[in-house]
């Protein structure tokens, strides 16, 4: 099959499509013929050596894909031929085919394309993990989201407001936060100095409850400043850095929560809980359209390196998705 090359030794961080052997499934996974993958910023730093898959999946990159099943192993009933899905892996997403962990498939919403489908997975369920299971996220709660913008974001402003939460997007650029009110952002704030005293400003004075941070670095000091008393944060992501200087009396004296999650190591029964969890509150939205993946762009999947040099520069509203074509 045709995939993106996996990392060399040394590292080489040009992506390259290439021949590899066929994946063959295991007991309890779907072998999936890939029709779209989506690129995340965990591919990048895959190619780059910084980021090894697991042990025992797929050194191919890609954590999301759609496509069709061709055949499924035991211990994976459900799954017949043919049928479109959109799946959840921790490696292995830009081949031509792949072998998916059964619990981590989700039926495609009739009406979604399959470049569509592979925006959703990764997106979809890194935002439930971090608002639902992590950050606790309850009807009429406040959330900051940083890096808003990004295809996890704009899935996360979408999911937070349809859990009744009030959404406010940050980010580095308010005109390309812009689009994010009309998938329920309530305000829009930059990600500088001001941005403790704007988020008391859009909340009567009283901060957010929760703010998923998916940028890290310097910006992580203002969010925590942004947050009500006994608020938490959920350090998902790290482009903008991986050191912050803390003044560690405000997490004390506010009684502010600071907690860390990652989404790709953790184990596969855990993920296919998250995924059942997701897929059950996500698809009907997703099938008449509360809830939909926003795309900034699709590359053939013979321009791979293009879809990754426009990943790196990272003026995107929503995700970059690699069309198999077949």
């Amino acid at each position: 099959m045709r995939a993106v090359l996996p990392a060399s030794t040394p590292p080489d961080p040009r992506p390259r499509l290439g021949e590899l052997p066929d994946p063959v499934p295991a007991p309890g996974e779907v072998l999936v013929a890939v029709r779209a993958a989506g690129l995340n910023r965990a591919d990048l730093m895959q190619l780059r050596g910084q980021y090894p898959p697991p042990p025992g999946e797929s050194a191919v990159p890609g954590l999301e894909l759609a496509g069709e099943v061709v055949a499924a192993e035991e211990g994976a009933d459900g799954w017949e031929p043919g049928r479109r899905v959109m799946a959840l892996v921790a490696g292995g997403g830009q081949g031509e085919l792949a072998a998916v962990p059964a619990g981590q498939l989700m039926a495609l919403p009739e009406g979604l394309s399959f470049v569509e489908g592979a925006a959703i997975s990764e997106a979809g369920l890194t935002a439930w993990t971090n608002l639902v299971v992590e950050g606790g996220l309850e009807a009429g709660e406040t959330v900051l989201i940083s890096g808003a913008n990004g295809g996890v974001g704009s899935f996360a402003v979408q999911l937070a407001a349809a859990l009744g939460a009030r959404v406010l997007a940050a980010g580095r650029d308010l005109a390309r936060l812009e689009p994010l009110r009309a998938l329920g952002a309530a305000g829009l704030l930059l990600l500088d100095d001001d941005l403790p005293a704007r988020a008391r400003e859009l909340t009567g004075g009283r901060g957010a409850d929760l703010a998923c941070d998916l940028v890290g670095g310097e910006h992580l000091p203002r969010l925590l400043a942004a947050l009500a008393p006994r608020g938490r944060l959920i350090l998902v992501g790290l482009t903008a850095g991986r050191t912050a200087e803390l003044d560690l009396r405000q997490i004390l004296s506010r009684r502010l929560r600071l907690v860390g999650s990652t989404l790709r190591p953790r184990p596969r029964p855990e993920k296919a809980a998250l995924v059942a969890a997701f897929a059950e509150f996500a698809l009907p939205r997703l099938a008449d359209g509360r809830l939909r993946p926003v795309i900034d762009r699709v590359f053939p999947f013979e321009e791979v390196a293009a879809a990754y040099a426009a990943l790196e520069a990272g003026e995107v509203v929503g995700k970059i998705v690699l069309d198999l074509g077949r």
